[in-house]
């Protein structure tokens, strides 16, 4: 932040800075744009290898889908989520409905691969239906792996323009318009992780499951007043809640009270004793 203040200050001329301002614009671009390729360029290895296992689940699907169209199997309830299972592997009813695999088992172990690292890399990629969330669509991912490595693509080109082209012909515009686009890229590919996460998930489980979930935790909270709370009447017959600590309390002082007798008992019948002996020496 103080290095875009300063750099609009220096801009607006509100900082005197001689005849060296043109300098120091390109010193601050120079640190901006180092800031914004930490993450541009550092990422491109990783979205790099992330577009690789994209090419191999895009290809698969489409593969599954045109076989399945070839052979006039019945379509998937989600064409989404592709069958994992062998023929062999399902039963008859699955069979008829034709809920298995046409890809032979190395493409298979190979979809199921890429899948599998895909899934790491990206948490909202879900290649099969779970408890919240349906299949997430395959164009949506395809056109997320796409924005993000334009990202990187125009980080690295602002880097390449900043750092190759000197200030003095350099034009402010292309520096301009190469980060526009990086920003408007990124931002874009987190609409559509949005826009994706919303279509697959399951909003009648997710609203079952939290209602569950405020249920168990009012009970449990019930469950604990109850325990710390006892009801007992009083002389009028009427019920009173008491405090559990106060009928510990009270059980105490009752367990202590038969001491008490005892010692009074002891000390009745001693005193009644000395009675005793004071009127036989009197004899």
């Amino acid at each position: 932040m103080n290095v875009r203040s300063n750099k609009a200050n220096v801009l607006t001329g509100w900082i005197n800075v001689g005849g060296r301002q043109s300098y120091l614009i390109n010193v601050i671009d120079n640190v901006l744009v180092a800031l914004f390729a930490i993450m541009g360029d550092g990422l491109a290895p990783f979205r790099a290898v992330d577009t690789y296992h994209m090419i191999y689940i895009a290809h698969y699907h489409h593969l599954t889908w045109r076989l399945r169209k070839e052979q006039a199997l019945p379509k998937l309830e989600n064409e989404n989520d592709l069958p994992s299972a062998a023929p062999k592997e399902v039963d008859l009813e699955a069979a008829e409905k034709g809920k298995y695999s046409v890809l032979t088992p190395t493409q298979q172990r190979k979809l199921i691969h890429h899948q599998t690292k895909f899934a790491r890399s990206h948490t909202f990629y879900k290649p099969h239906e779970t408890a919240t969330h349906n299949a997430f669509p395959l164009r949506l991912l395809v056109a997320v792996v796409c924005l993000l490595d334009c990202h990187s693509l125009f980080q690295i080109a602002l880097g390449t323009c900043t750092w190759s082209i000197s200030y003095h012909v350099r034009p402010g515009a292309l520096t301009a318009t190469i980060l526009c686009c990086s920003i408007c890229c990124n931002i874009a590919a987190g609409i559509i992780i949005s826009i994706g996460d919303r279509m697959s998930r399951k909003k009648d489980v997710v609203k079952q499951m939290l209602r569950q979930a405020l249920t168990e935790e009012a009970m449990s909270k019930m469950e604990k007043k109850r325990q710390l709370t006892h009801v007992t009447s009083d002389e009028d017959g009427q019920h009173v809640i008491r405090n559990r600590h106060e009928i510990e309390i009270e059980n105490d002082g009752d367990q202590v009270m038969p001491e008490k007798v005892e010692d009074e008992a002891s000390g009745a019948s001693t005193e009644y004793h000395d009675t005793s002996e004071q009127a036989a020496s009197k004899i």
